[in-house]
């Protein structure tokens, strides 16, 4: 039989902790107050008084009394992680509606894109497509450049990943492809371009990377 001073020693070595012994139900209402500690000490006396696998050296009062300070432990512990884990699913739920938010603001931007490139193909003027979409001329212009830059920025970026870039190079131009900050895409353009050689291109291809190089050192 193994023998420890007090029933915390015995518990803090070989458990079991109160949440493997008591039902959830059970710890709710520990925790709420309705549930009297006493309940649970005596349970656990019953089990010790029962086992001839361990002992412990304090009387039966004493470890009843150190049982209680345990359990009132053990709860400032469950309650802890209860609120941790109220803040970390909180905080989850904040990152998933941003992200649909996201997502949802993306799909809106890009059928917007898409109408206005729709409307000017079959004839309608910038005035018309700005008192359509109800706002002024020059947002429209803006609207239509970051569209064009964004379309520009893609091709020439996509034309760097296909080449033989490093592993790493690959990757930081593949992030930039589709975003619509088309500062921070002709950012990563121009690190792209200077680290390759670009005595291979095929036709077509040094004159895109051209023009976007000359858009990228205008925007940055």
């Amino acid at each position: 039989m193994r023998t420890y001073p007090t029933i915390v020693d015995l518990l803090n070595m070989e458990g079991p902790g109160l949440q493997d012994y008591v039902t959830a139900d059970e710890l709710n209402q520990l925790l709420d107050g309705t549930l009297p500690h006493g309940l649970i000490a005596d349970r656990y006396m019953e089990d010790l008084d029962w086992t001839n696998l361990v002992a412990v050296e304090t009387g039966k009062t004493a470890t009843r009394a150190d049982l209680l300070t345990w359990i009132g432990w053990e709860l400032e512990v469950a309650a802890e992680q209860r609120a941790e884990d109220a803040a970390t699913n909180a905080l989850a739920g904040l990152r998933a509606h941003a992200a649909a938010q996201a997502r949802h603001e993306r799909l809106a931007l890009h059928s917007r894109d898409a109408l206005i490139a729709r409307a000017k193909e079959n004839g309608a003027t910038k005035d018309g497509i700005a008192k359509s979409l109800g706002i002024s001329r020059p947002t429209l212009d803006k609207w239509m450049q970051e569209q064009a830059d964004r379309s520009l920025f893609n091709d020439a970026i996509y034309t760097l990943v296909r080449r033989d870039t490093s592993q790493q190079g690959q990757e930081m131009l593949l992030q930039a492809l589709g975003i619509r900050d088309t500062s921070a895409q002709a950012h990563v353009f121009l690190a792209g371009l200077s680290a390759r050689a670009l005595g291979d291109l095929r036709d077509g291809e040094r004159e895109l990377l051209d023009r976007a190089e000359k858009r990228a050192r205008e925007l940055v």
